[in-house]
C-alpha cells in the first residue's frame, strides 16, 4: 500500500500541531522533570503514577485511572478506533552513581537535552505521548479514534507483563493499533527481536575447602558447559531482517560457602531471538542438545514480578519477537503523519532490544508500532538523556497521529 496524496484537512491539521506544539513545551518539559526526580525502579513505580495521573487531571483527560497493578490509564477522543499509546514508568536501576555527568536523579538541561534516570527509557516516552494525545485532544485532532494513553509499569523487568494483565484481566477494549514511544530516534519502528532466559545447573559434591579431593568442584565441572554454549552462537537460527539469534552467559552463582567445594553451578543465559517461530520448548531443546553427554540440566525460569500495588504478575521468562508487514495500516499512517508534518517520511527499523509489543504483537497479535524521540546509544547508559526538539518533533506525531489513521481507515472501508 503507497499512502495516497495527502488530504487537505490534514495538511491544515499539521499546519495547527506546528503552531501550537510550542504552546505545550514548557509544561511539558516540567513534567518530565518532575518524573525523573522520582526513583521508580520496576515495582516501585507508585509515585511517578501517581505524578502521571495528577497530570491527566490537570489536562483534563476523560476516564483517568489505574488498574489493579497501577499502570496509570486515561483517554481522548471517542471514536470507533481504538489506539493505545504506550510507554512505561519504570527505570534501570543506577550501577554507580559517581559515573554519571549529572545527578541522575536531579535533571539537568544542557545543550537542548535534558539529562536524568529515565529521560530515554522511558519517561521520556511517557512526557511525548501524554502531551501527543493532549495536544489532539485540544485541537480537535482524535478524528474517529479513541486514544488510551498507559504510563505502564513493570516493563524492565518483565516487558509486556503489564499489558498482557491489561488486555486479558481488565475490562479493557482490544485496540485496533498499539503505538510504543521507546527509543527509535524518530524512525518508525515495525518489529523486535525476542528474548528469554535460560538456566543451567551443573551439579558437584560439597566438601571442605580443606580436603577438595574429597568433593567435586561443580564451577570446574561447568568449564565444558560454557565452552558448548559459546559454541552455539554461531549455529542459531537467522533471520533475513532481525539477523541471527544471539546467546551469552550473563551471570554464573554458586553457594555463598567460601570455605566449602561448591556443591553447585547454576549459569544465566540470555538469549534473544531473531527467527520466528520459536518457543521456549524448542530454544530449551536446543539447548539440552548441545550440552549432551554432559552432566547438566537446562530449564526457562521463572520471571518474579510483583508489581507496586502487590499483585504477582510472575510468569515465564520468554518474550517473542514480532515483526509488522511494511505495508500494514499502521506503518503507512505512521508515514502519511510525519509526511503530512514535515515533508517527508521517515527511515524503518527494528528494535534489537525487547518492548511491551513483545506481548501487544507477539502473544496478541495485535498491530505495533514504535516511534519515539529518545536514542538508543543513550539507554541504560549514565548519559541518559532526550533530545527536548526531538521529543517535541516526536509529540507533534502522537498528536497527528490518530487523523492519519482515520483517514487511512475509512478509505481502506470506502
Amino acid at each position: 500500500m503507497t499512502p495516497p496524496s495527502i488530504p487537505d484537512h490534514l495538511v491544515q491539521a499539521a499546519r495547527q500541531v506546528r503552531a501550537q506544539a510550542e504552546s505545550i513545551a514548557a509544561a511539558q518539559i516540567a513534567f518530565l522533570a518532575d518524573l525523573i526526580r522520582l526513583r521508580t525502579y520496576t515495582g516501585e513505580e507508585g509515585p511517578a503514577v501517581e505524578r502521571t495521573l495528577a497530570e491527566f487531571r490537570k489536562l483534563t483527560f476523560d476516564n483517568v485511572r489505574t488498574d489493579a497493578i497501577g499502570d496509570a490509564l486515561a483517554q481522548v477522543g471517542a471514536g470507533r478506533y481504538h489506539l493505545l499509546y504506550d510507554a512505561h514508568l519504570d527505570e534501570n536501576e543506577i550501577a554507580d552513581e559517581s559515573d554519571w555527568p549529572h545527578p541522575p536523579l536531579e535533571p539537568t538541561v544542557a545543550g537542548g537535552k535534558l539529562y536524568g534516570l529515565g529521560a530515554s527509557d522511558c519517561k521520556g516516552g511517557v512526557a511525548t505521548i501524554l502531551y501527543g494525545a493532549h495536544l489532539a485532544a485540544r485541537l480537535g485532532l482524535t478524528g474517529d479514534c479513541t486514544i488510551t494513553v498507559q504510563g505502564a509499569t513493570l516493563e524492565e523487568d518483565a516487558e509486556g507483563f503489564a499489558m498482557r494483565h491489561l488486555l486479558e484481566e481488565e475490562d479493557f477494549p482490544r485496540p485496533d493499533g498499539v503505538l510504543l514511544a521507546e527509543a527509535t530516534d524518530l524512525a518508525l519502528a515495525r518489529g523486535q527481536r525476542g528474548r528469554c532466559e535460560i538456566k543451567v545447573r551443573v551439579p558437584g559434591v560439597a566438601a571442605h575447602a580443606s580436603t577438595p579431593e574429597l568433593g567435586e568442584n561443580a564451577i570446574l565441572k561447568a568449564r565444558p558447559v560454557l565452552d558448548a554454549l559459546e559454541a552455539m552462537t554461531a549455529h542459531l537460527p537467522a533471520d533475513p531482517l532481525l539477523g541471527r539469534d544471539t546467546q551469552v552467559v550473563t551471570m554464573i552463582a554458586s553457594p555463598h560457602t567460601p570455605n566449602s567445594v561448591p556443591a553447585w553451578c547454576e549459569i544465566t543465559v540470555d538469549r534473544r531471538l531473531a527467527a520466528p517461530g520459536q518457543t521456549p520448548e524448542s530454544v530449551i531443546e536446543g539447548v539440552r542438545q548441545a550440552l549432551a553427554g554432559l552432566d547438566a540440566q537446562v530449564w526457562l525460569p521463572i520471571q518474579p514480578v510483583r508489581s507496586w500495588t502487590g499483585v504477582d504478575l510472575s510468569g515465564p521468562a520468554f518474550f517473542p519477537g514480532w515483526l509488522l508487514d511494511e505495508e500494514d495500516l499502521l506503518v503507512q499512517a505512521g508515514k502519511l503523519t510525519c509526511e503530512a508534518l514535515w515533508g517527508q517520511a521517515p527511515p524503518v527499523q527494528m528494535w534489537q532490544f525487547s518492548t511491551n509489543g513483545t506481548y501487544s504483537a507477539g502473544v496478541a497479535g495485535i498491530p505495533t508500532l514504535g516511534y519515539g524521540p529518545q536514542e538508543e546509544q543513550y539507554v541504560h547508559t549514565p548519559q541518559d538523556q532526550i533530545d527536548l526538539q526531538k521529543m517535541l518533533k516526536a509529540t507533534m506525531f502522537y498528536a497527528l497521529f490518530p487523523l492519519a489513521y482515520s483517514y487511512l481507515r475509512q478509505n481502506a472501508q470506502a
